[in-house]
């Protein structure tokens, strides 16, 4: 009987050693942080009905064992980002000394030289305040009226290395372009539907007015065709604004295919300071197409040979119209 009683009691010890390595020694502190994480990832995520929870939460519950501070547990924080798996957001600690937001020399991207009678503009990355913002859109909105002639035959938009930023901007800035209306919409993981539209120098996001400029005009052809740059180096912000094209008539993209983050993201703070940006819906053009990865071109090319290929179909166009025009 008491050998027995001993096996017992050496079994149950066993099991409870076992329980508690696998369960990390957090303090309450480390592990309300973690919580607080994983409730913002698992509700607000545009991965989130991917996700295997409960395995998600032992993984980076495991990765946090003997966190103490908060700052102890940023390594699973890290983690917990990897994991989600969007390749859009990231997660910048309070005390980073190389935040992600750090004022670097940006590229400078140079326009390209271009027949008179094909328009071209550039839709650069912007980052920047108000006054930034109403620079940068009517820099554009005037390269685009001085240009505009009636013997414009098509118009290039160049969305290469255009890394992203703030979207609103760059629509406001093509709209004469691009046209008004629908012009695109985030789709968040709840299944809801935020629309982008462009009505007379102002951008909504549902009816919601985001962002206006007062230099507004229309094209002396205003429904012209098309030809969309993108590469590789079409990101983010890029990649809606190649979206809000990719649903338009008229249109046709060439190089390569965009980078592959075209997903919305929100900034959160935490508790401590820190912050998450977070993909939170996926790209949709006009016509209900879901996006979310790389948006492919129509007519693939190498670098040198975009803006030759481009003009080409312009100008085949031009030809095949004039040739129906009796």
């Amino acid at each position: 009987m008491k050998k027995k009683i001993l096996i017992i009691v050496i079994v149950s010890t066993f099991s409870l050693s076992c329980k508690n390595n696998s369960s990390p020694n957090l303090s309450p502190t480390a592990k309300g942080y973690i919580d607080e994480v994983i409730t913002l990832l698992e509700n607000n995520s545009v991965n989130k009905n991917k996700i295997d929870w409960k395995r998600f939460k032992t993984k980076i519950y495991s990765k946090a064992t003997n966190a103490q501070e908060i700052k102890d547990t940023y390594p699973s924080i890290f983690l917990a980002i990897k994991e989600i798996n969007d390749k859009h957001s990231y997660f910048e600690p309070i005390n980073n000394t190389n935040p992600i937001n750090i004022e670097k020399p940006l590229p400078q991207l140079k326009d390209e030289i271009i027949p008179h009678d094909i328009g071209y503009i550039r839709i650069p990355y912007f980052i920047g305040n108000k006054n930034q913002k109403d620079k940068y859109i009517q820099a554009i909105l005037e390269k685009i009226k001085k240009q505009d002639h009636l013997g414009i035959n098509g118009w290039i938009v160049d969305l290469r290395d255009n890394f992203g930023g703030n979207m609103w901007p760059m629509l406001l800035s093509i709209e004469p372009i691009l046209g008004n209306g629908n012009v695109g919409y985030f789709l968040n993981s709840n299944s809801q539907y935020e629309s982008w539209k462009l009505f007379e120098g102002k951008a909504y996001l549902n009816d919601t007015l985001v962002a206006s400029q007062e230099n507004v005009f229309q094209l002396k052809n205003n429904n012209p065709y098309v030809a969309v740059l993108i590469n590789n180096q079409t990101a983010s912000s890029g990649e809606a604004i190649s979206v809000a094209f990719k649903g338009r008539n008229k249109t046709k993209f060439f190089g390569d295919s965009t980078y592959g983050v075209s997903t919305g993201c929100k900034s959160y703070t935490l508790s401590d300071g820190s912050r998450i940006n977070l993909a939170i819906s996926t790209f949709i053009d006009r016509n209900h197409i879901k996006y979310g990865n790389s948006i492919a071109p129509d007519v693939k090319c190498k670098e040198t040979k975009t803006v030759e290929k481009a003009i080409e179909w312009i100008n085949l166009i031009n030809t095949n119209n004039k040739q129906i025009i009796p």
